[in-house]
């Protein structure tokens, strides 16, 4: 992605403030960008109903006035149509959609709702409308911000390199978060499940699942099966035999 596809620097910048107000005035800051994608359409994928054009930025930030506890925010905003970027606001303004269903969002609210305490709590969104002076004048923009938890995601080469102790405590603790009781119960996984996307605390050995702006449904009432640790990469496949 070359600096001319970056569209959520023109709209926050490392120390701006968002503010909040969907249930209480809240006004996050934030600290820095770690990464952004995008994903454009041309007119030909808007009339094959292939969805509306979106960037999303994920940044570290904070509660304004408490620093010490760290958030993360994903900003979604709706982008132009391929090769209508540099066109007048007046053309880009006729492309304005409704905020739109990001998967990101929808599976965090659900667990929130139904109080999951195995991936990291919701603390804040709104759906809002781009101003007049932004990218498309009266687009979508969807800001989601949750909590920071304790640990961090695991590694490949960091997994492979502990000790035969460090990875049967990773192990023993996953069925018991995973399972049906904890995250399978509410009926989403992430869409491309690694071990990133375990946050683990080496001091307290607790776990969270975190990584799904790429969300999909599974089997609520599937019991554990062994395939799921190869499925994180917390195993290697059995070898396959003739």
């Amino acid at each position: 992605m070359t600096d001319a596809d970056l569209f959520l620097g023109r709209v926050i910048s490392d120390g701006g403030r968002v503010t909040l107000a969907l249930s209480s005035r809240e006004i996050w800051v934030i600290e820095k960008k770690l990464c952004e994608r995008s994903q454009p359409t041309t007119q030909q994928d808007i009339a094959d109903n292939l969805g509306v054009p979106f960037a999303a930025a994920k940044f570290l930030c904070h509660r304004q006035g408490n620093p010490r506890n760290k958030a993360f925010m994903r900003i979604y905003l709706q982008i132009p149509i391929h090769g209508t970027q540099y066109q007048s606001s007046q053309i880009r303004r006729k492309q304005a959609a409704k905020p739109q269903a990001h998967a990101e969002l929808t599976t965090l609210k659900i667990f929130k709702k139904m109080g999951c305490d195995v991936v990291p709590d919701l603390l804040a969104y709104q759906e809002r409308k781009q101003g007049e002076d932004s990218i498309v004048p009266g687009g979508y923009i969807t800001y989601v911000v949750w909590d920071k938890v304790p640990g961090e995601p695991l590694s490949a080469d960091e997994f492979w390199e502990l000790d035969l102790e460090s990875c049967k405590a990773i192990r023993d603790k996953f069925p018991e978060f995973f399972s049906i009781r904890k995250l399978k119960k509410y009926g989403y996984l992430p869409r491309m499940p690694t071990k990133s996307k375990i946050i683990f605390d080496k001091a307290t050995r607790d776990m969270h699942f975190s990584g799904f702006s790429r969300a999909g449904h599974t089997d609520t009432n599937e019991e554990w099966h062994d395939k799921y640790w190869v499925l994180f990469d917390l195993a290697e496949p059995p070898p396959e035999t003739d």
